[in-house]
């Protein structure tokens, strides 16, 4: 028997409870955040995000693929792929002030939960959505690492060039 993307939301979600708090939690508390983060479908070529606008929520991504790119001198340059339990658009439930860094678009049908600050707000006391930041934080640090070794990588690449150079 196949499970529905659903009966597959609410198991990752029920892991997540269990790694990130160390307890399994009531399905209300899964159900009470998908009735406020239904998922939605994204045909593929869909723009989901785009670079400079305002930002104002965040997606999980529950199946498909999402690739985010940034404007550049010669065209798009692609700084991201996501696919099946990643989340893109994070800094804005952090920073919803600032407008997004990049674009985002669906290069194959995908379904996401749309996580907003608001509807995270308003279920502070589920622990469904207490684990679900800790799944945030987690990813806002990987992609600091990693633009952290990005920067060291070009660092060492400049000094190299500079060295050739003299």
């Amino acid at each position: 028997m196949r499970s529905s993307p659903l009966d597959a939301v609410r198991f990752y979600l029920q892991g997540l409870a269990s790694l990130y708090l160390g307890e399994d939690v009531a399905m209300d508390h899964i159900q009470s955040l998908l009735d406020r983060s239904p998922p939605v479908e994204l045909p593929a070529g869909q723009v989901v995000f785009q670079e400079g606008e305002p930002a104002g929520s965040a997606l999980m991504v529950l199946r498909g693929r999402l690739v985010a790119t940034v404007n550049t001198a010669d065209g798009g340059h692609v700084v991201g792929e996501s696919g099946a339990w990643e989340v893109v658009g994070e800094t804005a439930l952090y920073a919803p002030d600032q407008p997004r860094s990049a674009t985002v678009r669906a290069v194959q049908d995908t379904t996401c939960l749309v996580l907003s600050q608001g509807d995270l707000a308003a279920q502070q006391d589920n622990p469904v959505v207490a684990a679900l930041e800790y799944h945030l934080l987690h990813t806002l640090a990987q992609r600091v690492r990693a633009s952290n070794r990005a920067i060291e990588d070009a660092w060492q690449d400049l000094q190299e060039q500079t060295e050739m150079l003299s």
